[in-house]
């Protein structure tokens, strides 16, 4: 999902279709689920301009989203191999923050979640 972002917040870019094909429309459905349901707690930027945050599903999970050289990527405490519904709960829960101007610290980049990881 290479993409030019110009923008300084490059979440504010993604669409329902990037995220789809990113992890597939079952963990997209499952992520925004999460997220209606008020999964996302303690959401942070990273100093690196990623997003961290707890996620609450079947157990609480760590889960880290970024981007590097334009490719979007997911590092969560559920150990899934690839992007799951955790990391996209976490990047519409932002876009959620985005949405009502609610601001989203930064974290220190000694945040213990990044060592769940």
């Amino acid at each position: 999902m290479e993409k030019s972002r110009t923008q300084a917040d490059p979440f504010r870019e993604l669409t329902w279709g990037d995220l789809t094909v990113w992890v597939g429309q079952a963990a997209v459905t499952a992520g925004r689920r999460m997220q209606k349901n008020g999964a996302v707690k303690r959401l942070v930027k990273t100093p690196d301009g990623g997003l961290l945050a707890w996620v609450q599903a079947e157990e609480t999970f760590a889960a880290h989203v970024g981007f590097e050289d334009g490719e979007l990527y997911c590092r969560c405490a559920c150990h899934s191999e690839d992007a799951c519904e955790h990391g996209v709960a976490v990047i519409l829960e932002y876009i959620a923050h985005l949405k009502k101007n609610v601001p989203v610290p930064i974290t220190a980049s000694n945040d213990q979640r990044f060592y769940l990881l």
